[in-house]
């Protein structure tokens, strides 16, 4: 009896391997589809158009405010933080709100000194930002620098402003903006001065439209 010739393959085993391969890259494919769109949404976006900030000295205990007032009178300010379309984020007292307890009984102390402004979208005619030193606590002049950052399409600082502030009350005018309905800058100028903390003397105690009284 003739015996029985064999024949080994290997054809069978590649088609399954390369399937297998095949599935394993698909779904890596679909996978990866599937993160991309997750790390986009971590992009966070800010609903703003303009961001104006105030930074004083790193640890001072001086109270510096910013007031803002737009075309339409409103008043933003730490006594009113939302009006129209601007907002306070963080009235900053200085070094007295810079300390907070942590779960473990220590204190932690964020020295860095700012207040923000965000102007979610566009008014024409002229803004108003003030400056104004609340609370004169360290016996040396305080350095101040104010921001106008434009946010979109990206980010510019469009105005910057350094001082220094040595007087207990004292009001400064930083810029009087001029915006467009859609929103662009048509100028930027500092005076004529506008105090918008509205004032009336009594010999030498000042009380101001809010109701806050202070010395001269």
């Amino acid at each position: 009896m003739r015996g029985r010739v064999k024949y080994n393959s290997t054809t069978g085993f590649l088609d399954l391997l390369f399937n297998g391969w095949l599935i394993y890259v698909m779904m890596f494919m679909i996978s990866f589809i599937l993160i991309v769109p997750e790390r986009n949404e971590a992009n966070i976006k800010t609903k703003a158009e303009f961001v104006l900030t105030l930074t004083w000295d790193d640890g001072s205990k001086d109270d510096v405010d910013i007031w803002v007032e737009d075309p339409m009178g409103n008043l933003v300010y730490y006594k009113d933080k939302e009006k129209g379309i601007t907002h306070l984020d963080r009235d900053d007292l200085g070094l007295t709100n810079d300390k907070t307890v942590g779960p473990d009984g220590e204190i932690i102390t964020y020295k860095h000194n700012q207040e923000i402004v965000t102007i979610r979208g566009f008014m024409a005619g002229e803004w108003v930002i003030n400056i104004h030193m609340y609370n004169k606590r360290d016996p040396t002049p305080t350095n101040v620098e104010v921001k106008i950052i434009k946010l979109n399409p990206t980010a510019e600082t469009v105005f910057v402003k350094k001082l220094v502030m040595e007087i207990y009350w004292e009001e400064i005018t930083i810029a009087r903006l001029r915006m467009s309905r859609t929103g662009k800058i048509l100028s930027i100028s500092e005076t004529p001065p506008k105090h918008i903390i509205e004032s009336t003397r009594s010999g030498n105690v000042q009380t101001y439209s809010d109701g806050t009284v202070g010395g001269l």
